[in-house]
């Protein structure tokens, strides 16, 4: 994860809401998303990002993607190889370091065809994984 201090930018947006980078933006442009533009680049304070996925026009778009999620993975009875769909609750972490830990993991890691989504509005934070397993258990 980039070290933007104490701030959030886009990208870091796109991870937790599972919204493309377009719709933040739109957000963005309408008002609903406040941030400050440093050095070209988008930054979100905390409370911002905090404020933004509490939105009433905000908070079904995540909900609705974080669904779809799990959703596609038990549609699909065509897969091409292994794959794995987690849901972990998390209720006594604190959710910025959950966050943090799955984005810097996520980013710095080799992993193939992977879709996350964290939901820490709620009093449990939910991380939802969906990944390709490239082996295992010998199978």
């Amino acid at each position: 994860m980039q070290d933007t201090g104490k701030y959030y930018v886009i990208n870091h947006l796109v991870m937790f809401t599972g919204l493309s980078d377009r719709t933040i933006r739109n957000y963005i442009a309408s008002g609903i998303l406040q941030g400050e533009k440093i050095n070209g680049l988008w930054h979100f304070t905390p409370e911002q990002v905090e404020e933004f996925v509490r939105h009433p026009a905000v908070r079904p778009s995540i909900l609705a993607k974080n669904n779809g999620l799990v959703y596609d993975f038990l549609l699909d009875t065509k897969k091409t190889g292994q794959e794995m769909c987690v849901i972990l609750d998390t209720p006594c972490a604190d959710k910025k370091t959950v966050a943090e830990c799955f984005c810097y993991s996520i980013n710095s890691g080799g992993y193939h065809n992977i879709q996350f989504s964290f939901d820490g509005v709620m009093e449990t934070s939910r991380v939802i994984l969906k990944a390709m397993l490239l082996k295992c258990c010998g199978l």
